[in-house]
């Protein structure tokens, strides 16, 4: 018997994938050619909207306790008249109001340790030193991949489906001849060194992110990390000998010192020096995009073995997670027979734009960092470019265009909800315990859809009678849909003048063995000015905290369900 989903790759978007899978009765395997997770280095910047994924799992904690966090960002430039290192400007990161969180800057392998924890803890266990060595579609049109372990072991996986989080070599792509379109010329295409260094140095914002551009010597991107450490990204020229040998020598044991000396250079006259480098490497700089990230139905592809970029924007982990964020729960709810299969078209619709609007950042900011004073102005540069792109560098303002899971926005009910993109979260409290809590915490990441009900005052009988009517026309609906769905009552009550059971049932449905559900109904407390509800509305949250339809009459919302199976 074919398993559900196989996951090869056990980097962050393949283990994200595999904690998605988790939540449901679904048979998932994940395997990595890999002894283990990484040991430290690799990708570090944590977004917001990561950050938000990870809580839904209750897994951010540790990373939040871990990680620095990112609050500023420094900007230095020489003066062109005296050669002086100066701090041109210093502003905060983000606006506060993006997200409950901001971002953290951690290496990949605790992020890869802190979910493969949680999948230990789920029964779910990585299969390492397992590598795949071929695949083919067999006569079911199913997946099959053979895979051998270290000590000659063989063994055959059939999968249904079959998901290539395996890197920007790609195992999964090139078994599958898919190419990679190059975005960027090759004389755009630069690259960089990057170090992890415990600094020992007199710079003023050490620990600050820092864009440090010094005329004709080499810019550096700096980032404050866990255990007193630095992330550094240094510019290596084409004109620069020095540079030239720490490329040529790629590999080489001394090309850190390398490194150093070409930071130094850029730092003067403050003190750049090191006695613990953790990890470096050399990345060379190019956009890469493929063409579909699904291929032949029931293979898809997650992370960079879609796309690749440069490390500028700290977007390569983040970006990656949250595209299995957006496949598998699709994945999950077809293998399950809750919906039409034509959902998981979704998946290339709404990431793949994604990636290349990650893209035209990516080029954009490279340009700004590798500027030369005099064509336009370096600081100023980088800085409008993240200002202008902080929506989605952050996660936060990705909008997925309107399909089968997001409707055409056509009113003005909550001008603060954006249909198609994550519902941002603001304060209510639990109407049966009096609980503060943002509303986001309660979307969790366990299969369920949300239909948030905002109906207004309730002491108005025009919004208690439309509350009744709906519940009364939406209910049959409901019971017979294959998904799982919470609906969920957010008032502008007073509180205290609202009693639970007085509501509609669907609100707060009984369990012989556990009574009533009183963790659904919650009364407003800047929630309404939040999301600007006017006169009450309905909106629809998809299980990855995207609002896909927005609306009131009870017939658009049936319409909008069309892709869901009912019960038989």
């Amino acid at each position: 018997m074919p398993i559900d989903l196989l996951i090869v790759g056990a980097g962050p978007a393949g283990l994200l994938a595999a904690c998605w899978a988790s939540q449901y009765p679904v048979s998932t395997r994940i395997i990595d050619k890999h002894p283990s997770r990484k040991p430290t280095g690799h990708a570090d910047g944590i977004h917001s909207r990561t950050l938000e994924i990870l809580d839904s799992f209750g897994i951010v904690d540790r990373i939040m306790r871990l990680g620095a966090q990112e609050i500023e960002m420094c900007y230095w430039g020489r003066d062109e008249k005296h050669g002086k290192l100066q701090r041109e400007k210093r502003l905060r990161s983000q606006p506060e109001e993006l997200s409950r969180f901001s971002q953290r800057l951690l290496n990949q392998g605790i992020m890869e340790e802190v979910m493969i924890d949680y999948l230990r803890e789920k029964g779910v266990q990585v299969e390492w030193n397992t590598a795949a060595e071929s695949l083919e579609i067999n006569h079911d049109d199913l997946p099959v991949v053979r895979v051998s372990r270290g000590q000659g072991e063989k063994d055959t996986i059939k999968a249904q489906y079959v998901i290539g989080c395996d890197g920007v070599h790609s195992w999964t792509r090139h078994q599958l001849q898919i190419p990679m379109d190059a975005l960027s010329a090759p004389s755009e295409e630069s690259t960089w060194g990057v170090m992890d260094i415990v600094p020992i140095s007199d710079f003023p914002d050490i620990r600050q992110s820092s864009a440090i551009h010094a005329c004709s010597r080499s810019g550096i991107m700096q980032l404050p990390r866990e255990n007193r450490l630095i992330r550094l990204y240094i510019q290596l020229k084409s004109d620069d000998e020095l540079a030239q040998q720490a490329i040529q020598n790629a590999h080489d044991e001394t090309t850190p010192k390398r490194l150093l000396q070409i930071a130094q250079r850029t730092y003067e006259p403050y003190k750049m020096d090191f006695k613990r480098c953790d990890w470096w490497s050399l990345y060379h700089i190019g956009q890469r995009l493929v063409p579909e990230y699904r291929i032949r139905n029931r293979i898809f592809l997650a992370g960079d073995a879609a796309h690749t970029h440069s490390p500028k924007g700290g977007q390569g982990m983040n970006v990656s997670m949250q595209d299995t964020h957006n496949l598998v729960w699709k994945l999950a709810s077809v293998i399950l027979g809750q919906v039409d299969p034509s959902i998981l078209e979704t998946y290339n619709y709404e990431r793949r734009p994604v990636a290349q609007e990650l893209m035209r950042m990516d080029s954009d900011l490279v340009h700004a960092y590798e500027q030369q004073p005099g064509t336009g102005g370096h600081t100023s540069s980088v800085d409008e470019i993240r200002e202008r792109y902080t929506g989605f560098m952050t996660g936060v303002q990705v909008k997925y265009p309107s399909n089968i899971l997001v409707t055409t926005r056509k009113d003005s009910m909550a001008r603060n909800l954006g249909v198609g993109m994550r519902l941002p979260s603001f304060r209510v409290v639990y109407q049966a315990s009096a609980s503060l809590l943002h509303l986001a915490e309660r979307l969790v990441s366990n299969g369920y859809w949300r239909i948030l009900v905002f109906s207004g005052d309730l002491h108005r009988d025009q919004n208690r009678r439309c509350l009744d009517s709906f519940a009364e026309d939406f209910k049959p609906r409901l019971e017979t849909m294959r998904i799982p769905i919470e609906m969920l009552l957010v008032h502008s009550s007073p509180r205290t003048d609202i009693s639970i059971l007085d509501l509609p049932d669907i609100f707060h449905p009984f369990d012989e063995s556990f009574g009533w559900d009183y963790s659904r109904v919650f009364a407003d407390v800047d929630a309404y000015e939040g999301y600007r509800v006017e006169d009450g509305c309905v909106a629809v949250c998809r299980p990855d905290q995207h609002v896909g339809w927005i609306g009131s009459d009870v017939a658009s919302l049936e319409e909008y369900f069309s892709f869901v199976n009912s019960c038989a």
